[in-house]
């Protein structure tokens, strides 16, 4: 009789879970269309200086990314092998929804409210163990959304890769001081959420680390196993260097031959003032057509406010509270960035850092402000929304509806050209940009020749010469053959693509693929990730944690 009923209550409280679960995955979905609406809808693919371009060159442009990591038709048809340099595996849904829907807007934008509906649901669940509070863990996930800094990366900047990694950090940095406070197992999701990071943008995953290492700083003097944490945090490391290496095997590879990286920024020049950045907050703009003015946002300006006069906080709130205060900091003149010029000035934007203040502020003042009391959260969710609003007006009422990507434009979209990422050689050579060929005697020559997403193909009749040196860039792990027999090929002195003991007739094709070191780090990562499924799967069934 009592297995009986012990039976019955796991049944019902897995039907419980799982009706639960039901209903936040609704409520998300309501609300990512209604961040979608007030967002402005098509306003999301605003081609008009920002990056959008830029990342639908990215986003088409992973087609066949797992088997030929270069795209012949993006990016001016240059074979630019930005996928070995630019982390692709969390964009990849997006070029499947428009290839379904045969069309690139319905494809973003369907992407978005998929994707803002499974962020929330993170959001939820990542927060809820620390909350313990079913309505603040579902306060926090709805204000997420609608967090000022994912508004600014999306709608003005067009940062895919930094807006995807967001939702991550929220992951890492519950699933961290849970570790730190003692829970088990915590370290197979932290691990996953910080490589996911790192599949999604790199620049984020710099800034998580850094804050990671001051979250461990700031609760040195907890009450805590210390020994059981620097275990859990050793495999989590070990986790997530293995889940990484299908990116960084490729990435370390390429770059080791010589590639031009994106141009760094002088950091104490481009950190906010202090007096600017509390004036952009108030103003909740996210720029317009010529400006990006990023800040905090009035929310988390209020939190940050309020976190100065509350005198009574949780140990939790005195530290995710200095977190984002810290990250706050970061991003101004106070901090000396002319000292750290050379080891962060990939960084760019010191603002960055706004990214993670917003998260750690809103933390905050959802755990301070809030009771359980309904009204208050409704309250906050609704200000939420309409200053999320007022923010998107003032970006979409300087933007014209013809500067916005669709599949009418495709055309202009792909001749988007860059020189991140080329070969150094290729730097400032405009024979590249004009697609110009040349012979062993290094004179112009005209070939007919055709892109397609796979393969460079040039077409050969009565040539004279044996060597080609072609406008296609060189990387490693490239191929050239002529009907089906390979060719010797080159880095030429431009950083093209050069083919030796060239026929008079046939078919040239030029097509990538990974190499077997890209390959084995590959190889290490799916194995990793599926020896963490089997862990995560045999932890819920033995604890029911997750």
């Amino acid at each position: 009789m009592d297995i009986f009923l012990r039976r019955y209550r796991i049944d019902m409280e897995r039907k419980g879970k799982i009706v639960s679960f039901i209903k936040v995955l609704l409520i998300m979905a309501v609300f990512s269309v209604i961040f979608i609406i007030v967002g402005g809808g098509r306003r999301c693919l605003t081609l008009y200086n920002s990056d959008l371009a830029f990342h639908l060159n990215r986003i088409i442009g992973t087609e066949n990314v797992l088997t030929h990591p270069i795209n012949y038709t993006v990016f001016h048809q240059l074979g630019l092998g930005v996928n070995y340099f630019y982390p692709w595996l969390t964009i990849l849904p997006i070029i499947w929804l428009m290839k379904l829907t045969h069309s690139i807007a319905v494809g973003y934008m369907l992407f978005l409210v998929l994707f803002n509906t499974i962020t929330g649901v993170i959001a939820y669940y990542s927060i809820k163990p620390i909350y313990k509070n079913n309505l603040k863990s579902l306060t926090f996930s709805i204000l997420y959304l609608f967090l000022f800094y994912r508004g600014l990366d999306l709608y003005r900047r067009a940062d895919i890769g930094e807006y995807i990694a967001m939702t991550f950090m929220v992951v890492v940095f519950s699933t961290l001081y849970q570790l730190i406070m003692g829970k088990a197992k915590t370290w197979i999701p932290l691990s996953l959420g910080m490589a996911l990071i790192i599949y999604s943008h790199l620049l984020s995953a710099i800034i998580t680390v850094i804050m990671c290492c001051l979250m461990l700083v700031l609760t040195w003097n907890y009450e805590k196993n210390w020994k059981f944490t620097i275990v859990e945090l050793i495999k989590s490391i070990g986790a997530v260097c293995l889940l990484s290496l299908g990116f960084l095997f490729p990435y370390f590879q390429q770059m080791k031959s010589g590639i031009n990286p994106p141009s760094s920024e002088n950091l104490s020049k481009l950190a906010l003032g202090v007096t600017n950045l509390f004036n952009n907050s108030l103003s909740n703009s996210w720029g317009d057509s010529l400006y990006t003015i990023p800040s905090l946002g009035i929310v988390c300006l209020i939190f940050l406010i309020i976190g100065i006069v509350k005198t009574k906080n949780t140990k939790f709130e005195k530290m995710i509270y200095l977190l984002g205060l810290i990250s706050v900091i970061l991003s101004t003149k106070l901090f000396p960035w002319n000292l750290f010029q050379k080891h962060f000035a990939l960084l760019q934007f010191p603002w960055r850092f706004l990214e993670t203040a917003s998260i750690f502020l809103l933390m905050y003042g959802v755990s301070a402000m809030l009771s359980s009391k309904s009204f208050k959260s409704v309250g906050l969710i609704i200000c939420s929304i309409m200053f999320f609003y007022f923010s998107a007006s003032s970006v979409e009422n300087t933007v014209k509806a013809s500067d916005q990507a669709s599949s009418q434009n495709i055309t202009n979209i792909l001749s988007y050209d860059t020189s991140d990422y080329v070969p150094q050689k290729a730097v400032n050579n405009h024979s590249i940009n004009e697609h110009q060929f040349f012979n062993g005697n290094n004179k112009k020559i005209k070939l007919a020749h055709t892109e397609t997403s796979t393969k460079y193909i040039i077409n050969l009749h009565s040539y004279k010469g044996a060597i080609i040196n072609t406008p296609v860039l060189y990387y490693k792990g490239e191929k050239v053959t002529i009907n089906d027999k390979e060719l010797s090929v080159k880095e030429s002195s431009r950083g093209t693509i050069e083919i030796l003991d060239v026929p008079q007739n046939g078919k040239i094709e030029i097509t990538s693929q990974y190499t077997k070191f890209a390959r084995t780090g590959q190889l290490i990562s799916v194995i990793s990730f599926l020896v963490l499924m089997v862990l995560m799967i045999r932890s819920y069934f033995r604890t029911k944690n997750y």
